[in-house]
């Protein structure tokens, strides 16, 4: 995705146009005629491309690593019944009414995305949230949900 974009810096003979590649060109045209102003446009396009460059790949992979794992109801509510406290796998098995191995699966995409943490003892792993933030998450997304409203989700 990267590649549609250019590089935001001007070229050091106050020549206005951006280095960019076909596509970004095509973009400031694109802009050009819809606003009407070339230096607007140009204005625009160096704006976006700029924008664009400061956006680091791996923050978004890492971002849609925790909303995937948000994006399933079996997760989620693991989530809300770790808000409770610490499980055993057994107990988790026996809330959700799930066999082993999707909770297990369910867990590990939890894990993997640093929801949750889990600690062994003995032939046991237990697990419960790394931190509040998954909470928070839950909670932003109901908030957003209804527009404002002051809901607490999980307390």
């Amino acid at each position: 995705m990267n590649e549609l974009y250019h590089q935001s810096r001007m070229s050091e003979q106050n020549d206005e146009t951006c280095k960019c590649q076909d596509p970004c060109c095509e973009a400031e045209k694109s802009l050009m005629r819809l606003i009407g102003d070339q230096d607007k446009a140009r204005e625009r396009c160096l704006r976006i491309c700029s924008l664009m460059e400061r956006i680091d790949e791996d923050e978004i992979n890492c971002m849609v690593k925790v909303f995937k794992a948000l994006a399933d109801p079996t997760r989620l509510k693991i989530l809300k019944l770790l808000a409770g406290g610490e499980f055993c796998i057994c107990d988790i098995m026996i809330a959700l009414k799930k066999p082993q191995s999707s909770v297990s699966r369910n867990l590990s995409i939890l894990e993997d995305a640093g929801l949750i943490k889990e600690r062994k003892s003995g032939k046991w792993c237990h697990y419960r949230l790394s931190d509040g933030a998954a909470i928070e998450l839950i909670n932003l997304a109901m908030l957003i949900k209804y527009k404002g409203r002051i809901i607490n989700v999980i307390k």
